[in-house]
């Protein structure tokens, strides 16, 4: 087991270096946002954390729980990660135009860890209702 991956998850989100944070993944790992928007592979990685930063510059994750579980018998590691990311979008994000204005938001992460206790696969939940209305973008 890896207990410490959250905190490492979290704190290298923190760090804004996107090469580290697209290090946590698998070569061909996959970000999945329940939302819709699948990111699979380095590259595409990459250009979801350029966008993040871009939008968020101060972005910032605290771990609010966690669970690793599996790692043995030949079964993969699988986490949960409950989080609440909070930063103030200066960049426009899709549609979401660059408003200047402060989100948090919880979230949970759910996914597969490989043998290097890298992200093999991630299901990201985020209630992006939630943040459009604190952007003002909706009521």
């Amino acid at each position: 087991m890896n207990p410490a991956f959250a905190q490492t998850w979290s704190d290298t989100w923190n760090s804004h270096d996107p090469d580290a944070i697209v290090r946590l993944y698998a070569d061909d790992g996959v970000h999945r946002m329940a939302a819709g928007a699948t990111y699979v592979g380095a590259a595409s990685l990459r250009e979801m954390v350029d966008r993040s930063l871009r939008g968020y510059p101060d972005i910032r994750f605290a771990i609010r729980d966690h669970q690793i579980v599996g790692g043995s018998d030949n079964l993969p590691e699988r986490f949960v990660i409950e989080y609440t990311m909070a930063g103030t979008q200066l960049e426009a994000i899709g549609e979401r135009a660059g408003t200047g204005k402060t989100i948090t938001i919880d979230g949970a992460m759910i996914g597969e860890l490989d043998a290097s206790h890298r992200i093999r696969r991630c299901t990201d939940y985020l209630d992006h209702h939630s943040i459009r209305q604190q952007l003002g973008l909706v009521d």
